[in-house]
């Protein structure tokens, strides 16, 4: 019967494939291109002659559009200086090429975009892997895990952007995921029986781990309950795991400790890990005396069962040394109370400690927790009485009116009902044929899936429940609240003064957090800081806390930008930063932080301020052994301003790292002489000078005056000077942030059609043209703040329509 009913389910999650966008050529093929090809490409690939069995002059001139293949060949082959052939007469300029291969790139890539965009009479946009979890909390307070072992993949990205709805289909293989995901959720949220609650604590070191030897002295001296867990880095506490949980649920998990730092060295790490999902539960540095313990507390999902928690003191360290002998037979009390000869000291002869160590006293588990709301939303969905079929209707038609975001039809209740019908004529219990239709409904298309438009007549604007959908995955990543609901229900939010209200609302809760991690995580693509692991012998003080905290930099500043209404230029340049203190030790700066990102006023002369000095961006265009200008270059002008520029020729040999018996040669240096090509040359003109002004600073971000490289002589001194294509040159990165500047209209321009295609989960074409420059054109008269800029959007006439 199971089988069978999950048969049934599958049959509820649709596939739909996105048709082929057919657009407009966009700019003139005829005035643009034609003169080119005419001269120097129609004689040898002609109706008289195809050399390569290659033929132009019957190509479409719907360039992106149709015939795409051969026009990247053509591209390509001119790109890398193949065509025309060096041997030909009247040969176009380098300049000329070059504007033909850019051309080409620009209306290919529109094409791309175009054919994503295209969309039927319903546009299905399948929710991502995050709004999944955040949607079916809000619906039935289960904090499902996704990312567990077997739970579900990454979502595939689009130039960062991971809400395309053309890019995210729904492959058959994952339909079972799905099917699984629905009856882990439903048995959660609906058990066999009430859970108990638990409140319990262990001391670190119980009674059980001391040697009987040492028992009745430390009894006598009146110790044997203050003894302690010490913690050297990299050491590990596998004793936390004392309390079985009666059920998967929130759990609230306590530990008290001390934290000591050496003076000039970095703090101990608390980071605490579950093995068997393979999953961080928590992380922090910890400073605290070691006769003023802390506690910290968090909460985390954990499946029933004895969890398999490690506590470990996370930073490169002595562990591993097998003198520092992190656990003798000795109970440690304090530092006070010294140490066996043989091991290492914690502290010098002042008490200051040496190494940063833990110092663990007690462990505390208590759950599990449901608020409130959450089990009001429960009781909704089900049926005071499991044997009236009309009780278990009203509860399935709640489930699914939140669940689908719009109102439910009567066909599709009795769809519901036929289900669960079925099952108890089958035999099922009343409690498991309810369970099967609210299976039906979590697996459905109109859960899985946001749905813009109407399958039996054209629509290209939203209806207000269509509307509530894309505020709430605009700001909250989730599902309309009951806020929301209502105004659709009163058919409000096309109404522009009911949406600046809800801009504010949205933006003052909670949930909006996630808009602050999620969209500054795409738009600046930081979900790839990492990806290339810096060398660790070159960049020996990388390590992952390093990492996150580089990109929790970045979207913590965005947020303060958001909501201390500021401007689009704090994101090019600004004279503060927001950091940790990791961070602050990392970039020297002067500053007393502890482990929580604090807002500070930078000096002078730091080098740092806005997004583009960064370490998440800097070393987000490293290699993990070198930094790249180029790559630094190209990223400024597609993240910054909106521009890709066209592929490079094939098989381009890399710049060659520096012999060890030639003279020093800075990274620019080579560059400049690789790029020997004048056609290589055209577009490198526009792209590195914008990643050479970042010179200043290496694969991981850190500020330098000299490049360190192999070779004979002294390190060379880095040149951050540049001149860009238009002709305004800089000297230094600070000028350079001052070049940008004058460009903010394009800044602007770029931005917004980054947040458009987050918001409304499609690629924008040329036809978006007029309102994105609506938007761009409220945003300067409110001086580019953001938060004036996100209620434009909202307001605008594009965010109404599909």
């Amino acid at each position: 019967m199971q089988s069978t009913l999950r048969l049934v389910v599958a049959l509820f999650i649709s596939l739909w494939g996105m048709g082929t966008a057919s657009i407009a050529a966009g700019p003139d093929f005829q005035k643009d291109i034609a003169p080119y090809l005419k001269t120097n490409c129609i004689e040898c690939h002609g109706s008289e002659l195809q050399e390569g069995d290659f033929r132009i002059d019957n190509l479409s001139q719907n360039v992106g559009s149709e015939n795409t293949p051969q026009w990247a060949e053509i591209m390509h082959r001119i790109s890398s200086g193949e065509m025309p052939p060096d041997y030909a007469d009247n040969l176009p300029s380098v300049q000329q090429s070059a504007e033909i291969v850019e051309w080409l790139a620009a209306r290919i890539e529109e094409g791309e975009a175009a054919r994503l965009a295209k969309r039927g009479r319903v546009t299905y946009n399948r929710l991502t892997r995050d709004e999944y979890v955040n949607t079916v909390r809000d619906l039935l307070g289960v904090h499902f895990d996704a990312t567990d072992p077997g739970g579900f993949q990454e979502d595939p990205q689009w130039h960062g952007i991971e809400r395309i709805g053309s890019v995210l289909t729904l492959a058959p293989s994952n339909i079972e995921k799905y099917l699984d995901a629905a009856e882990t959720i439903l048995a959660e949220a609906y058990p066999e029986e009430e859970a108990e609650f638990v409140d319990a604590t262990r001391r670190a070191v119980g009674d059980h781990r001391i040697n009987e030897r040492h028992k009745q002295r430390l009894r006598e001296l009146g110790l044997l309950d203050k003894v302690r867990f010490e913690m050297w880095a990299g050491d590990l506490y596998r004793d936390s795991n004392f309390q079985v949980l009666p059920a998967a649920g929130i759990y609230e998990m306590s530990i008290t400790l001390s934290g000591l730092k050496p003076e000039n060295g970095r703090a101990p790490r608390l980071y605490v890990y579950e093995t068997s999902l393979d999953r961080v539960l928590f992380e922090q540095d910890i400073i605290a005396p070691e006769d003023e313990p802390i506690t910290v507390t968090f909460r985390a999902h954990l499946p029933k069962g004895r969890p398999s928690v490690h506590i470990i003191n996370e930073i490169p360290g002595l562990s591993t040394n097998f003198r520092s002998g992190r656990h003798g037979s000795r109970p440690f009390v304090s530092t006070k109370d010294g140490r066996i000869p043989w091991q290492m000291k914690l502290t010098d002869q002042q008490g200051n400690p040496l190494h940063p160590f833990l110092i663990l006293d007690s462990i505390s588990w208590r759950g599990p927790f449901l608020t409130e709301q959450e089990k009001q939303r429960r009781k909704d969905y089900w049926p005071k009485d499991e044997e009236n079929l009309q009780l278990v209707r009203q509860g399935l038609q709640n489930l699914a009116r939140r669940a689908f975001r719009r109102p439910v039809t009567d066909v599709e209740m009795d769809t519901f009902m036929a289900i669960v019908q079925e099952e108890l004529a089958a035999g099922a219990k009343p409690r498991d044929a309810i369970k099967s239709g609210m299976l039906t409904i979590l697996c459905s298309k109109s859960f899985l899936y946001i749905s813009e438009g109407n399958e039996d007549k054209v629509r290209h604007t939203l209806n207000d429940w269509e509307i509530a959908s894309r505020l709430s995955y605009l700001f909250w990543s989730t599902m309309p609240d009951d806020d929301l609901f209502q105004l659709a229900e009163e058919g409000k939010l096309h109404d522009k003064s009911i949406l600046r209200q809800q801009v504010k609302r949205m933006l003052s809760d909670p949930k909006a957090e996630r808009f602050c991690q999620s969209f500054p995580k795409q738009w600046l693509q930081l979900r790839s800081v990492g990806m290339f692991p810096p060398d660790k012998e070159l960049y020996p003080e990388y390590d992952l806390s390093l990492e996150q905290s580089m990109v929790e930099e970045s979207t913590q500043y965005f947020r303060d930008v958001l909501y201390e209404g500021l401007t689009l230029r704090e994101f090019i340049d600004s004279d503060w930063a927001i950091v940790n203190s990791r961070l602050a030790q990392f970039y020297d700066l002067p500053v007393d932080v502890g482990h929580q990102f604090e807002k500070v006023q930078l000096p002078a002369d730091s080098h740092r301020g806005g997004l583009l000095t960064q370490a998440s961006l800097l070393s987000l265009t490293s290699d993990g052994t070198r930094h790249r200008p180029v790559h630094r270059g190209k990223y400024i002008l597609e993240t910054f301003f909106g521009k890709s520029p066209p592929p490079p020729p094939a098989n381009v040999d890399p710049i060659p790292t520096n012999p060890v018996d030639s003279p020093k040669a800075t990274l620019r240096q080579k560059l400049e002489a690789h790029v020997h090509d004048a056609t290589c040359a055209a577009c490198h003109r526009k792209i590195d000078p914008l990643g050479l002004a970042f010179e200043n600073f290496d694969a991981i971000g850190r500020w330098r005056s000299h490049e360190q490289v192999q070779g004979t002589g002294d390190d060379p001194r880095v040149d951050p000077s540049g001149e860009l294509a238009d002709g305004r040159s800089f000297d230094n990165i600070s000028e350079f942030k001052q070049v940008m500047l004058q460009d903010l209209d394009k800044f602007n321009v770029a931005f917004i059609e980054k947040l458009a295609t987050y918001g409304m989960r499609r690629t924008l074409t040329f036809e978006d043209d007029a309102d994105l420059a609506a938007i761009a054109e409220v945003s300067r008269q409110h001086d580019y703040r953001l938060r004036d800029l996100l209620e434009a959007f909202v307001t605008s006439d594009l965010f109404q329509k599909r």
